[in-house]
């Protein structure tokens, strides 16, 4: 896994690093991730900074698993990791299971107000 902090030019430049290293030319990951060559050359030069929906297509196309961090030192940033660690270390149906108890609190508080 590739951790990285919030610095668009740190993602772009792992992306492009990425795609160099699978081989592929811009112009195919563009394609396979549904997004222009033009963009893609934007993202990887820092110029565009996308939504996670783009970064997750792109990592899926190269078959790599990114996290982004929040790296202002935030408890919820924090709690956001650890959580995300432990999804990691998790099976399938645990990770489902997981998935469920936080709905189902995050349910709860919203009731609590």
């Amino acid at each position: 896994m590739i951790s990285m902090g919030s610095e668009r030019t740190g993602l772009g430049l792992t992306v492009r690093g990425l795609r160099e290293t699978k081989g592929m030319s811009r112009g195919e990951l563009a394609r396979a991730a549904g997004i222009s060559a033009s963009y893609l050359k934007k993202i990887e030069n820092g110029d565009r900074n996308p939504g996670l929906e783009i970064y997750q297509r792109i990592t899926e196309v190269l078959d790599a698993d990114i996290a982004i961090r929040n790296s202002d030192g935030t408890v919820k940033g924090e709690c956001a990791a650890r959580a995300h660690k432990v999804f990691l270390e998790s099976t399938e149906s645990q990770a489902v299971f997981l998935v469920q108890v936080l709905e189902y609190m995050a349910d709860t508080m919203k009731a609590v107000k």
